[in-house]
């Protein structure tokens, strides 16, 4: 009886670890990539064998859960395991790169481009109206700051927002709003309504950005920017 009841469980406990072994795995792990001087392989799980981009030297690289990202100085690839493919801009040389499972975001000086999982395209800005001070991305949406400037880049028009003429202290960005602030004035990009949504005159300390709804605060109120409304409220911090 012993020796029965030693067999059942060595068999539930295979069963147990096979099943394991064919469940899926979350993508939480971050793609892996191998890089040497000629060649960049990423292993892919659902090929189940790696994929190579041949003569290519990168100069640098990121990897994210569905996503990897190299570069040099003439062009930019990304590949995704979800498509199992590699797509490039060329004539593209970034400083560096970021990525979220939805977007690649690279930028030179006075360029960036974004690279749209959805739409399986790259999409360059033209040339900016200065320097690149700074960089963000989200799942739905990648912004730069520049020196007298803030750059949206809208999935939707599939296009990069800029608004001149105004110097960002900070920036945040969530998938549907993206919001700059400078010693008196705050900026926001609604992708609800395509539109730049300014509030003057209201000394931001510090913004806060949920899915449809942007907090900012002042020494002494709150101000809440509701984009389902499109509509502000105000009180007393």
């Amino acid at each position: 009886m012993k020796k029965i009841t030693r067999a059942l469980c060595l068999v539930l406990i295979s069963a147990g670890i096979f099943a394991i072994w064919l469940t899926p795995q979350p993508a939480g792990a971050e793609v892996r990539l191998f890089v040497d001087k000629h060649t960049v392989r990423v292993n892919d799980p659902g090929l189940g064998q790696p994929s190579i981009l041949n003569d290519f030297n990168p100069s640098g690289y990121r990897t994210h859960n569905y996503l990897a990202l190299v570069w040099n100085s003439h062009s930019v690839w990304v590949y995704d395991i979800r498509t199992h493919q590699w797509m490039s801009t060329e004539g593209f040389a970034p400083m560096s790169g970021l990525l979220s499972d939805e977007l690649a975001l690279v930028w030179e000086r006075g360029r960036v481009a974004v690279y749209s999982a959805p739409d399986h395209s790259w999409v360059v800005s033209a040339e900016l109206p200065s320097p690149i001070t700074g960089q963000l991305i989200s799942r739905g949406m990648a912004a730069v700051t520049c020196e007298d400037a803030f750059v949206v880049y809208d999935p939707v028009l599939k296009t990069w927002q800029t608004a001149g003429d105004f110097m960002v202290g900070d920036a945040e960005l969530g998938d549907n709003l993206a919001v700059a602030w400078d010693e008196n004035d705050a900026l926001i990009y609604d992708l609800t309504l395509h539109q730049w949504v300014m509030k003057e005159g209201i000394a931001p300390q510090a913004c806060i950005v949920e899915p449809f709804k942007v907090s900012i605060y002042s020494s002494d109120r709150i101000y809440i920017y509701d984009a389902m409304s499109h509509r502000w409220q105000d009180m007393p911090r």
